[in-house]
């Protein structure tokens, strides 16, 4: 599960910074509404996967450590 976390934290900066350097160049207001409409949306629905992925993690150390 750490793994798939990482992977997701690494693409979510990557696509953060992308955007920090498009938003140097594009300064309208339908910039504006694709921040808002699109990215705000999609960073809130990858920090709710990646506190699934913690509590699975945590589920599955769990189930581990009473199979032993």
């Amino acid at each position: 599960m750490s793994a798939s976390k990482g992977l997701l934290t690494l693409a979510t900066r990557q696509l953060q910074a992308r955007w920090g350097e498009t938003r140097f160049s594009w300064r309208d207001r339908k910039a504006q509404e694709f921040d808002d409409l699109y990215l705000s949306e999609l960073m809130n629905s990858v920090n709710s996967a990646l506190r699934v992925i913690d509590e699975l993690d945590h589920l599955l150390e769990k189930v581990h450590a009473d199979c032993d």
